[in-house]
């Protein structure tokens, strides 16, 4: 007997959950006085605000981004400071949700590499090339929009580390121990659907961390302009 009823009480429960979805929705929806409101075949015109979840910022996060970023970084040791440079591809990803009004909450990876860096031993001229080497980290964020222009604002704490590797053979090098860094990011995106943005934005990432091949602390920096899809 009790086999049999577990069905019925699914279905109770899951016609209940629909009528208070339904509910909800109707409660939602604008009311025109008789002879009033939208001619037949048309609809409303949104506005931002006027329908939950419409071009706004609220529930699940998801921004998504790549692009062109130029890497700076630099160590010194016995008296002499070695520099690495290069133009690379940034990407990055952030999975959070929303806590208050435009504001998100999220956690963030990054990184961008660069092929066949630039690199210069002493402070002297470019004296070393065939060396591939990426900037990764992850960590923290926070980010504001300031609508209705949709303009973003974001922050991440990131832990980081460089990798270095043979450009010719793809053979790993040395890697950096765990550092502390900051990513900064500014963005404008343009709706394309009610819950995707699209657009551009420019982002600053610095770190520093220790590198216990010569046992010296190397600073590092990348400025990125990249484009981005959001999903909130």
């Amino acid at each position: 007997m009790r086999h049999s009823l577990r069905p019925l009480v699914l279905l109770a429960v899951a016609s209940g959950t629909l009528l208070l979805g339904e509910s909800a929705a109707f409660a939602q929806r604008p009311y025109y006085g008789r002879g009033y409101g939208p001619q037949p075949g048309y609809g409303p015109a949104p506005a931002y605000g006027s329908w939950y979840g419409y071009h706004q910022h609220d529930g699940f996060y998801m921004r998504v981004y790549a692009g062109l970023g130029y890497f700076t970084a630099s160590e010194t040791f016995g008296g002499a400071t070695d520099t690495y440079s290069g133009l690379g591809a940034t990407y990055g990803a952030a999975f959070g949700g929303t806590i208050a009004r435009n504001l998100i909450l999220y956690g963030e990876v990054l990184g961008t590499t660069v092929t066949d860096a630039t690199a210069s031993y002493g402070g002297g001229a470019p004296d070393f090339s065939g060396l591939d080497l990426t900037l990764f980290g992850f960590g923290p964020g926070v980010a504001y929009y300031i609508e209705p222009v949709n303009l973003y604002l974001s922050g991440t704490l990131t832990f980081t580390e460089i990798s270095f590797s043979d450009t010719n053979t793809a053979q790993p090098l040395d890697n950096t121990n765990l550092g502390i860094g900051f990513s900064f990011m500014v963005g404008k995106e343009w709706w394309v659907t009610p819950d995707w943005g699209i657009g551009i934005a420019g982002q600053f990432h610095i770190a520093a961390m220790h590198d216990p091949t010569v046992d010296a602390r190397l600073r590092a920096s990348v400025f990125s302009l990249l484009f981005s899809a959001t999903y909130n």
